[in-house]
């Protein structure tokens, strides 16, 4: 009788979990763009009545999965360059709040921009993400801090890894850090300018989009969330992406970078 008590209260709990989650990803993807406006004016509308820190981080990022678009031609650069083991140029002015549209990089400081506002404690991770990132060799100095090495790394001639650099965020929910990636929980393969050929293209597509923001409906298209990304555990992260600051994995022992790649 006491396990089958103990069966139905987690059943509820997760149940009423995921329902609360439900709701709030309706409201996040539901939200007018008239109230974007601003990242004040968004978070203000998306959080005026939550009071719990793990619904804020999910509002925001459920509004951040359906509301900006993964930039789809700079992935294609990125991709060219590092097959040609050349360095890719450096990234076009954007305003990804404006322009609704970014790299995992923008994507990272966009939620870390909003998380702020609502009070929440964010931080942006840098460091590479991937389900197949290849082995590279590399010469390690001995007691060498792993960033220091990759980003020397990438600073020589060898630039096939550049196309899985990326960024992530860690939001603190009561004593615990919790990681999630916004970009990554965007289900699908879902780009956005692929189709772009040039840089100055892709400047005016920008500069379009400044001027006449994407409707909701078009920002919404196609769009699921993937929850293996939003507060995974940290064994579970850490088969994807790899943080070049080692205590981010949020792991008792850290995972050597030969192990991450293997």
């Amino acid at each position: 009788m006491r396990y089958i008590l103990l069966c139905l209260c987690i059943v509820f709990f997760f149940g009423t979990a995921q329902a609360q989650y439900g709701m709030l990803d309706v409201r996040a993807k539901q939200t007018p763009e008239s109230i974007a406006s601003t990242p004040d004016s968004l978070v203000n509308y998306l959080t005026k009545d939550l009071t719990d820190a793990t619904q804020k981080a999910r509002i925001l990022a459920a509004w951040m999965v359906f509301h900006v678009q993964r930039d789809g031609y700079r992935r294609k650069v990125l991709m060219q360059y590092s097959q040609r083991n050349r360095q890719a140029p450096e990234t076009l002015k954007n305003d990804v709040f404006k322009t609704r549209l970014g790299t995992p990089q923008e994507f990272a400081s966009l939620y870390h921009q909003l998380a702020t506002l609502a009070g929440l404690e964010s931080v942006i991770i840098d460091g590479f993400a991937g389900n197949s990132i290849p082995s590279f060799r590399y010469e390690e100095p001995k007691y060498a801090a792993l960033e220091t090495v990759m980003r020397r790394y990438l600073n020589n001639t060898n630039y096939p890894l550049q196309r899985y650099q990326a960024a992530w965020n860690a939001v603190k929910i009561g004593d615990n850090w919790k990681l999630l990636d916004t970009y990554w929980m965007i289900a699908g393969n879902v780009y956005t300018g692929q189709d772009i050929q040039s840089d100055r293209s892709m400047q005016r597509f920008l500069e379009k989009r400044m001027r006449r923001p994407p409707t909701r409906s078009e920002l919404i298209q196609g769009k699921r969330i993937n929850d293996d990304y939003f507060f995974p555990t940290p064994r579970q992260f850490i088969k994807t992406h790899f943080p070049l600051d080692s205590q981010w994995q949020l792991l008792p022992v850290p995972v050597s970078w030969s192990s991450f790649t293997n």
